[in-house]
């Protein structure tokens, strides 16, 4: 079958502006497009620059834009692709968010490497016993396996919308990476990563948009690793005060009265201590008095109808340790 592809190419000579080729080859839909790009460097244009290597889905080289999403070309079907394509040509281009080296090449240094380095995602053991090493759990090990799955595509960052506003954030993809050495109960660091991933632009500017995890084509939800590592830093309390009493109040609040106190929450979340923090509060709260909210002191606070059920599924959860 004939398969059409429009390129957006881009090196030195063309100063980062992209430039849509077009090529036309004959080729089995079932094939690939990574197959594609190779019989076009080939035969038609040796200068073309992409990346690709297993061709398995297993390395994670060869991401790219394909018809303005994510996609990994190996794992890509030249057919299905010509399906979903406006006009009959398959649109492609490198990753959205990634600093283009040259055509579909993009800087894995920066889009990668250099975040991946910054959580060191490697485990720094205990002392193993005297008689025997460090066992780990099966359903751990299980969990560790899946993360460890990750190829490095780089799609959860592409789908990631905190990234798109702050290419400094650490992403999805670094955090998931994190989360392997944080919840391996080998590590003698736990403490002292959670704190790192508290800084500024780490793990709390995740907006829990869910899209990481619904453009990871390994199924590894980078989101719900993003907050059990919130989870995690906030038993600890190795987070950043507010959040450790941001969650504290929340969670408090809805126990105490079954729905949410604003002004409880709004409080301890600055802390009672913290007379600045309050002090920028009196703005909003004279705003919320002209607009007739007017918060009474939570322990005026009413109970909403059926509070006790609540209060006791966050009994039952304390109980369970969790």
């Amino acid at each position: 079958m004939e398969v059409k592809i429009a390129i957006k190419r881009s090196n030195a000579q063309t100063n980062g502006k992209a430039i849509s080729q077009a090529y036309s080859i004959e080729m089995d839909g079932n094939r690939t497009l990574l197959d594609g790009l190779i019989r076009i460097r080939e035969e038609q244009d040796p200068t073309l620059a992409f990346r690709g290597s297993c061709g398995t889905g297993f390395c994670g080289d060869c991401t790219m834009t394909v018809n303005g999403k994510g996609a990994v070309a190996c794992r890509t079907k030249l057919g299905k692709a010509l399906k979903k394509a406006d006009d009959g040509i398959i649109e492609v281009g490198p990753l959205k968010l990634a600093k283009v080296a040259k055509d579909l090449m993009y800087d894995a240094e920066n889009f990668h490497w250099q975040k991946f380095k910054a959580v060191e995602p490697w485990v720094d053991p205990v002392a193993p016993p005297a008689k025997g090493e460090n066992v780990v759990a099966n359903d751990e090990v299980q969990d560790l396996r899946a993360v460890m799955s990750c190829t490095q595509c780089g799609l959860c960052d592409q789908g990631c919308t905190v990234l798109v506003v702050d290419k400094t954030f650490l992403g999805p993809a670094a955090l998931t990476k994190a989360y392997r050495a944080v919840f391996d109960s080998r590590d003698s660091r736990t403490a002292e990563r959670l704190q790192k991933l508290s800084m500024r632009r780490g793990m709390w500017d995740c907006t829990h948009c869910f899209e990481a995890s619904e453009h990871c084509p390994k199924r590894i939800e980078p989101t719900d690793r993003i907050f059990a590592l919130h989870d995690k830093a906030i038993k600890a309390e190795a987070g950043p005060p507010k959040v450790v009493h941001h969650y504290k109040s929340f969670a408090a609040s809805v126990k105490a009265h079954g729905w949410l106190d604003e002004a409880r929450l709004a409080v301890e979340t600055e802390g009672f201590t913290n007379v600045r923090g309050l002090m920028k509060l009196l703005p909003f709260a004279v705003k919320a008095g002209i607009k007739g909210k007017h918060p009474l002191p939570y322990m005026l606070h009413k109970k909403r109808p059926g509070a006790e059920h609540i209060k006791r599924i966050f009994e039952k959860w304390e109980d369970n340790g969790k």
